[in-house]
């Protein structure tokens, strides 16, 4: 019996790691097609970090003005390495957060009851994402960021399964660096603690989220880490920021008269480039002018303004605000790049982006029926709903819906969608039939209910 299940340990983790070097093989094909791109700074992480570096703080490129406009956690992580020459070094960092990222997949497999196939299918979603390919070779969050994602899944999968403080300690820890990554991690958190008041006050659903002393673990473990960046905004900034003053201008881009008339009411997948009137160079060196005009000089005053200005545009015009989200929702999940991610990419790539998409997306849809219906071994139909998709998938689902639903309204577009291709990835590994294990956990959990 041990010689066999240390075989099959044996062959699984052989599966593993040939699918990761596979995958990192077409990342490092990618660099090294695109290694100039490394040192492209179109966010301003590599300007943020040479700052660091110099000793000039988390400021603004080139100056020595305290900024807040960035999420932190990537910005120091390549400080050591922002220097042109180290663009290598950088490329390294986002081969290891890939690998990372498919272990992370493979553990959180593992503890959803997931088969072989089932595991590899996951990890080969993940590997090959176009997305994620492509910013293989830009010194940006998104390869970062899958990568503490796909780690946060599997603690929060994981905590199901233990009730050490330690572990939930550990859990809190991750989502904090999620947040210092992607400030929209904070609506995952949020609508993972509202579902984990529901089964507070409906015990009766026997959910297995959180205690409330679970929960206050986390909770520690988060501001252990987030702690710090809210401190600092608060004696540089004068201002409790939890996340980043960016979110003004995010929402504004997306909500303003220029790109409701240039983009909303022009047919589907005319961008923003001046061809149906100024263009979106034209509308933000406007706004950079009246904020000036306006003697808004900080980054906390000009980020109240914009949002203030894009909530005022949406109440006065609802119609257009609605078409707007469906926009977004389609951007998000679009199964085709567009805008300037399209230049200088071969047609027959460009389709078959589009194909890899389309197939994901069925199996997406048909992995998301598995998930939340499962057929037992008794042959009872056991609804999930209450059970083990609130039990173990519930995370992988709120996180999809969570960056799903904040996009509706700020700012969308594919890119968005790189942090929650862990969890995309674990929900098409579900298309497949499980193993034993997951048959027999059906079955234990039928009788529970039968005896309760």
């Amino acid at each position: 019996m041990f010689n066999l299940l240390a075989k099959r340990l044996s062959s699984d983790l052989l599966i593993c790691i040939g699918l990761i070097l596979f995958c990192l093989s077409l990342r490092v094909g990618v660099v090294a097609l695109r290694f100039q791109e490394l040192n492209e700074d179109a966010d301003s992480y590599i300007g943020i970090a040479n700052n660091l570096a110099a000793g000039r703080g988390f400021s603004i490129p080139d100056s020595t003005k305290p900024t807040a406009f960035r999420p932190p956690l990537y910005p120091i992580l390549i400080a050591p390495i922002s220097s042109p020459d180290l663009a290598w070094a950088r490329a390294v960092l986002n081969l290891l957060a890939a690998a990372g990222s498919m272990i992370f997949i493979w553990m959180a497999a593992e503890n959803l009851g997931f088969s072989r196939i089932q595991k590899g299918l996951a990890l080969l979603v993940y590997g090959c994402d176009p997305l994620l390919l492509r910013y293989s070779s830009l010194s940006m969050t998104e390869t970062v960021c899958s990568m503490i994602a796909a780690a946060l899944l599997w603690r929060l999968v994981r905590d199901h399964q233990q009730e050490s403080w330690q572990s939930h300690l550990l859990t809190g820890i991750v989502f904090g660096f999620c947040v210092l990554t992607r400030p929209t991690f904070w609506a995952f958190g949020i609508l993972y603690g509202g579902v984990t008041l529901l089964s507070w006050l409906y015990p009766r659903l026997r959910l297995a989220f959180p205690t409330p002393r679970q929960l206050i673990i986390v909770l520690g473990g988060t501001f252990l880490i987030a702690g710090p960046w809210f401190i600092r905004n608060f004696i540089e900034m004068k201002s409790p920021i939890l996340m980043t003053t960016h979110g003004g201008y995010t929402i504004l881009l997306g909500n303003n008269e220029a790109f409701y008339a240039e983009v909303v009411e022009q047919p589907f997948g005319t961008v923003w480039d001046g061809s149906k009137g100024p263009g979106q160079a034209v509308w933000a060196n406007g706004i950079n002018q009246q904020m000036d005009a306006l003697g808004l000089t900080t980054e906390i005053e000009r980020d109240r303004w914009q949002g203030d200005l894009a909530k005022q545009t949406i109440r006065e015009n609802p119609v257009l605000f609605l078409k707007s989200c469906w926009l977004r929702f389609v951007r998000f999940w679009n199964i085709f790049p567009s805008g300037p991610a399209v230049q200088n990419v071969p047609a027959t790539l460009y389709y078959l982006v589009g194909v890899w998409y389309s197939l994901l997306g069925v199996s997406f849809l048909v992995g998301l029926c598995r998930v939340c219906r499962v057929r037992c071994a008794d042959r009872n139909w056991l609804n999930w709903s209450a059970q083990q998709t609130l039990l173990d998938w519930t995370p992988i689902l709120l996180l999809i819906l969570s960056f799903t639903l904040v996009h509706l309204v700020y700012w969308s577009n594919v890119r968005m969608r790189a942090p929650i291709v862990p969890a995309i990835a674990l929900v098409v590994g579900a298309v497949f039939k499980g193993t034993r294990i997951e048959e027999s956990v059906c079955v234990e959990k039928t009788k529970s209910l039968h005896t309760t």
